[in-house]
């Protein structure tokens, strides 16, 4: 557990919080509600982003009423089925949009603890194969992913879990409106409705009180859909082209995924992606070749498997691909049902290969170029955000950067009650010797020659009055070039390290005589 919140950590910011779990993307077309664009997130540059994105503004408005939610998430009606993790980051967050805001990445890490104090009821960690099970659960790509991106995945697995365990421990009604809350959170957890099925009993009761059982489980989700449908009106698309016929899509990413290995080679949105499909297909085969329909989680992983050989190419296409998330009650059944032996441990190995995946999926992204710091009351009133004329940031690891063209600047808002003083610092670079000029609001007030190699820099503070902006320029007196290697950019001056330091404004002394 201590490694996993170490990597969550590093999605951390003092300015945005977490919210770099919800890949929130600047080119996703997105038009976002005006309070999230009022709250300080962080914006994944040259990149669509992801699911979460819609799933948080949603979260900003449950009742689906405000009319901004129908321009700010694609589908809304079939978005908003999976309302759960929505409500529960508004009720967590009391209604107010900055807690929402940043209540709901954290969702799918308390999701993740509790889901990994629960599978030590199946995998008690006192030998190698039970610990292998469990964090080959816990670090599969389909895990990680929805953590990754604020996902319902996850979540809903975890629902789908607590249900069987209370099956499992004779509590039915309970495990029954377990299952009923999960399809409110995705609406696939039906699929682990066999696991309520009293296997072993001659005659037609038995599936006549899974179906009875069934009508009680999706009555919350219908009643929902029916509360969307006068809400807000039918859904253009109900999901129904995520299926193909069967295993359409599989062998269309087999084949796919083996054309571009032979193409680029070994790559490693490759190899991630060929760990994770074998995994799956592991775990497939399995499930559907070695029946155990007395298993209750056997139950459970075969509508899963069929599930999974049912999906479309759109699910399957990427590096690793959607498809490890949307059948995660498939991977934990797998790893329940794995008989223990030296004789099975090759097959258990080879379906938890998308670990490897898993733990790429935790990547952070690449820190910004600037780091704003001082007393939190500051830092939480100043708003900075990136004008025109820069690119992407860069990093090695360790420090980060960003090259811009003749002109760049950067916004600083006060929100606060009170005047701010901002001091600047970082090191500064440009692609041929020039002049380098500082403007605030248009009026230069600080200057340098520049040259290749780095140097740092402070500049004169800055004040910034309450409910104010201070448009900064970074601005050469020599146009941007190109280099010579086809990089496209327009490049002039580099600012590596950019420290924002916030604090209260000193008064203006008053002048005096005699």
């Amino acid at each position: 557990m201590g490694f996993f919140l170490v990597l969550i950590s590093r999605f951390y910011s003092q300015a945005t919080g977490f919210t770099s779990l919800v890949s929130i993307g600047a080119k996703l077309g997105i038009i976002e509600m005006p309070v999230l664009k009022a709250t300080p997130h962080y914006t994944y540059e040259d990149s669509f982003g992801y699911d979460g994105a819609y799933y948080l503004q949603i979260a900003l408005d449950p009742l689906l009423q405000d009319p901004a939610l129908a321009k700010s998430v694609d589908n809304l009606p079939y978005r908003a089925k999976r309302i759960l993790l929505s409500w529960v980051a508004w009720a967590l967050g009391g209604g107010r949009p900055f807690w929402v805001i940043h209540i709901y990445p954290v969702l799918n890490v308390g999701s993740w603890l509790l889901l990994a104090a629960l599978l030590w009821r199946w995998f008690p960690l006192n030998n190698a194969s039970n610990f292998l099970r469990w964090a080959g659960m816990l670090f599969s790509h389909g895990v990680c992913m929805s953590v990754r991106h604020s996902l319902v995945d996850l979540p809903g697995l975890l629902l789908v879990a607590a249900a069987v365990a209370l099956v499992e421990g004779g509590w039915r009604k309970s495990g029954t409106a377990m299952l009923a809350v999960a399809t409110l959170g995705k609406e696939t957890s039906v699929l682990a409705l066999p696991a309520f099925l009293r296997w072993g009993q001659p005659g037609w009761r038995p599936w006549v009180g899974l179906a009875a059982r069934g009508a009680v489980v999706g009555l919350p989700l219908l009643a929902w859909i029916v509360y969307i449908r006068w809400q807000i009106g039918p859904s253009r698309e109900m999901g129904l082209n995520n299926f193909a016929l069967p295993l359409m899509g599989f062998f269309e990413k087999w084949l796919t995924m083996l054309g571009e290995i032979a193409r680029d080679g070994w790559m490693r949105p490759h190899v991630v992606t060929m760990v994770t499909v074998i995994a799956l297909t592991v775990q497939g085969i399995f499930v559907l070749v070695r029946w155990r329909p007395q298993a209750i989680w056997w139950r459970v992983g075969l509508p899963f498997a069929l599930l999974m050989v049912m999906v479309t190419a759109p699910v399957w296409e990427g590096y690793p691909g959607a498809a490890s998330r949307v059948v995660l009650p498939l991977t934990l059944a797998f790893n329940v049902l794995v008989p223990a032996g030296r004789r099975w441990l090759p097959v258990l190995v080879l379906g938890n290969l998308s670990v490897f995946a898993g733990l790429a999926e935790m990547d952070p992204p690449i820190r910004d170029f600037y780091q704003l710091q001082g007393e939190r009351h500051f830092t939480k009133s100043v708003v900075v955000e990136r004008g025109t004329g820069w690119y992407q940031a860069e990093s090695d690891g360790k420090k980060s950067w960003r090259w811009a063209r003749d002109h760049a600047t950067l916004r600083l808002t006060n929100r606060g009650a009170v005047p701010v003083a901002v001091r600047m610092s970082c090191r500064l670079s440009a692609f041929t010797d020039r002049n380098f000029g500082l403007r605030v609001n248009g009026q230069e007030i600080w200057s340098t020659p520049l040259w290749p190699a780095a140097r740092p820099h402070e500049f004169p503070v800055i004040v910034v009055p309450p409910g104010e902006t201070a448009v900064v320029e970074f601005a050469t007196d020599a146009p941007s070039m190109r280099l010579e290697n086809g990089d496209p950019r327009e490049l002039s001056l580099c600012v590596f390290g950019l420290i924002i330091d916030v604090a209260r404004a000193e008064p203006v002394p008053q002048g005096g005589g005699v």
